[in-house]
């Protein structure tokens, strides 16, 4: 029996839920057990957030809306808080309640379980605009994961008005923080954002293909992708394009630039799920955030003995086409469209954009940025480009406005 009252709406809200039905609290308990199972990895990060029961969970929920970011000196609060928040809910027992990552669910309206999670994105990142939240920013100028630069950010007049004015801050000056390759050439693209290198595609007919085969497999299922849901557009102009995925840490630096120079034919946010894919670490020590667009044979194996409502296709296929991202079309001189999507990550489902249809940009110029958390950014090309050869996916970090690829 539960003991908790929850003080703010959304977790009276969610504890509402889960308690209508006998089915739904067995799955929770089930998903807290399966969580702080050591087996699966998450043990020490359910303990450190004094979760044993659902009760539990529910107090934590309550806690985090309105907690006020702060990192210690070695460890990364802000990181384990949504990676515990998240892990709870991908446990595959829990998975049939919330909305598919699949092509079929890419633009339907959301499940109860999966609206509820994009409500409380939202709430907290409004919490996350106020004065309060910037109470303890202080303490990511002395935590070494993220003040490595902090000598070259901008220092404002007003001081930090909030923890995402601090989140989304800028370089005291770009072109000595960031330098632009291939200044004047526009056969030369530059990355959009700080980000980890995870790898490029071809698209063949309007779906995107990885490793050669054009559709994406899980389990033996056939998952087609296509490139038209992703850009929500009835256009064929990008059926025989390129696409590439890199992904942000919280770490980073979080503006995005344009990768190319030409004028804005097309700027918009679509608004969809919220989500964020947590696994075991593959050094069997704790957690960790899975942002690869391929899953590892051991979450795989982690999720198959678990029956799903419909196709469970999480990141390995497609997550991108799911979430709530930004759509900036950028039409070239000589190279045909280039679209950059930031895609909203967990609680950075907030995507501004800085620019608006009409605009002129030049490779480099500040197009849009994320607020709060880790983000991912998914650029899509008309035609066919080449990308540098020494690129390692999960292992090149590449700075904005760095050269990635050029134009055949």
């Amino acid at each position: 029996m539960s003991h908790y009252v929850p003080k703010e709406a959304l977790v009276v809200d969610l504890k509402d839920f889960i308690h209508r039905s006998d089915e739904r609290v067995g799955k929770f308990n089930t998903a807290i057990a399966e969580a702080r199972n050591p087996k699966n990895g998450g043990s020490e990060e359910m303990e450190a957030e004094n979760i044993g029961v659902l009760d539990d969970y529910f107090r934590f929920c309550d806690e985090l809306l309105r907690w006020t970011p702060k990192v210690s000196s070695q460890g990364d609060e802000l990181l384990r808080k949504l990676l515990v928040f998240y892990w709870v809910l991908d446990q595959p027992v829990v998975r049939s309640l919330q909305t598919p990552i699949t092509p079929a669910s890419s633009n339907v309206d959301l499940s109860w379980l999966s609206y509820w999670l994009v409500s409380f994105a939202r709430d907290m990142g409004q919490f996350m605009n106020t004065p309060k939240s910037a109470a303890s920013v202080y303490t990511f100028y002395l935590n070494e994961k993220y003040n490595k630069e902090a000598h070259l950010w901008e220092q404002p007049s007003t001081g930090w008005l909030s923890f995402n004015h601090w989140f989304a801050r800028c370089w005291r000056d770009i072109n000595h923080a960031r330098p632009i390759s291939g200044e004047g050439d526009d056969n030369i693209i530059v990355s959009t954002a700080d980000s980890m290198y995870d790898g490029n595609w071809p698209i063949k007919d309007g779906i995107v293909s990885i490793d050669g085969d054009q559709n994406l497999y899980l389990k033996g299922v056939k998952v087609n992708w296509p490139i038209k849901d992703l850009l929500r557009t009835k256009s064929d102009d990008w059926k025989n394009g390129h696409f590439m995925h890199a992904f942000l840490s919280p770490t980073d630096y979080h503006r995005q630039h344009a990768p190319v120079a030409g004028k804005v034919i097309e700027a918009r946010v679509i608004q969809n799920q919220v989500y964020l894919q947590v696994e075991k670490r593959k050094d069997e020590n704790g957690i960790c955030v899975d942002r690869a667009i391929t899953r590892p044979m051991h979450e795989i194996e982690r999720r198959e003995h678990v029956c799903t409502a419909g196709i469970d296709a999480p990141d390995d296929a497609g997550y991108q086409w799911c979430q709530t991202r930004g759509l900036i079309v950028i039409q070239t001189e000589n190279h045909g469209k280039v679209a950059i999507l930031p895609i909203g990550m967990a609680q950075v489902s907030s995507v501004i954009l800085t620019v608006k249809v009409g605009d002129n940009v030049k490779k480099g110029d500040n197009i849009s940025y994320f607020q709060f958390g880790g983000s991912d950014v998914v650029v899509v090309f008309e035609k066919q480009v080449k990308f540098r050869s020494d690129l390692v996916a999960g292992k090149t970090k590449l700075d904005v406005r760095q050269q990635m690829a050029t134009f055949n």
